[in-house]
């Protein structure tokens, strides 16, 4: 699953290698914008609109669930991550992609704090990895977080 997916930067890539790829974002826009890309690439994405924290989906769908600067604007972190969690499979991943360092510019993300997010996955009782520098992007981490 490509949570806050958006137009589907990472999606379509993500369809051209996976069985099967669940796309979900809470804006019909992005939504719409990801099924043409998806169309024009030839890949099959199965999209669905939602904010994360009602996802009707059935209770171990996913292998992996990655978030990429997505994290920062949830409103409600620990309903979503723990709807997440009911998602993944036993040995599932959880892969959140954010901004730990502000750019040298006025916009964009703002950086987050690794910490913070590995306590609140630890607290919705996944285990949480050592965060690792994203290396196409040095101002991002990848936190994991595996379900028992």
């Amino acid at each position: 699953m490509d949570f806050g997916c958006g137009p589907g930067f990472f999606t379509v890539p993500f369809a051209k290698i996976a069985k099967e790829v669940v796309a979900v974002d809470s804006q019909p826009n992005m939504l719409g914008k990801l099924s043409k890309y998806a169309k024009k690439d030839g890949v099959r994405v199965k999209v669905l609109q939602s904010d994360g924290q009602s996802i009707p989906l059935t209770d171990g769908s996913f292998d992996l669930i990655f978030l990429s600067g997505v994290y920062h604007e949830l409103a409600e972190k620990r309903k979503v991550l723990t709807e997440l969690k009911r998602l993944l499979k036993p040995g599932g991943r959880i892969v959140i992609r954010e901004r730990v360092q502000s750019g040298h510019l006025a916009f964009g993300p703002p950086a987050v704090d690794t910490k913070e997010v590995s306590e609140e996955l630890k607290a919705i009782g996944l285990t949480a990895l050592t965060p690792v520098t994203d290396p196409s992007d040095k101002g991002a981490t990848l936190m994991t977080a595996t379900a028992q």
